[in-house]
């Protein structure tokens, strides 16, 4: 074998090497892109890990929802209710994930889906809205309230539906309470507290009237129309 031959062998050999080392660091790039990608945080996922949505935010409203889909549906509406309290609860653990999370991104609620029987404005507007500090205390009060009602009502559907007990219709009133509450006293603390910021700027929480200078140095008018 001549010194051209073993140079060319040497060099073919080399190339393929490189390539290989190429295809290899590349495939280890990818997968670690992946995987910082569907990294989730301790709260886990928003979707996929089981029902409601953001199972690990709330515990509450795990165990509301295992205790109805655990036991047989008896009448037609049972199911529909059952899927409508879990979207609600779905709701109120993606409310508090998102609020809470470090980032300030509307993520895990812009899943939910908006529903005229128990929603005043789509979950992800109202998480927005708490973000920037813009909700007010009123528009929060009438949302949780309308949460409560209908979850209320669907509870008591849904021991009839599902032939539930007394003693486990205590045990949902006792989550709900939990749950409201926990969901409350997060919202309130995280959207009602703070600077108002829109678009990166400060601004205010509330509209309110504007009266020009030049009016306050006018005297009541007593005459007549």
């Amino acid at each position: 074998m001549n010194l051209n031959e073993t140079l060319t062998q040497f060099l073919l050999a080399f190339l393929v090497t490189c390539v290989a080392v190429y295809f290899l660091m590349n495939v280890w790039h990818l997968s670690k892109r992946e995987c910082d990608t569907d990294f989730e945080g301790f709260a886990g996922p928003a979707k996929g890990a089981g029902v409601p949505d953001c199972l690990r935010t709330s515990q509450e409203a795990s165990d509301l929802y295992t205790l109805f889909s655990s036991k047989g549906n008896t009448t037609e509406e049972g199911p529909d209710d059952l899927r409508e309290l879990a979207l609600l609860l779905s709701k109120m653990a993606c409310l508090k994930k998102d609020i809470m999370s470090p980032s300030g991104i509307v993520e895990a609620t812009r899943y939910q889906a908006y529903s005229t029987a128990h929603d005043i404005e789509p979950v992800a507007e109202t998480a927005a809205r708490c973000l920037a500090k813009t909700i007010p205390p009123r528009d929060l009060d009438i949302i949780l309230d309308k949460w409560e009602k209908r979850s209320k009502e669907l509870i008591r559907r849904l021991c009839t539906s599902f032939k539930i007990s007394d003693s486990n219709l205590k045990k949902a009133d006792l989550l709900l309470k939990n749950l409201m509450t926990d969901i409350s006293d997060v919202a309130k603390s995280q959207c009602l507290k703070g600077d108002v910021e829109i678009a990166g700027k400060k601004g205010p929480r509330d509209t309110e009237p504007y009266t020009p200078p030049e009016l306050f140095e006018l005297q009541e008018y007593k005459g007549y129309y």
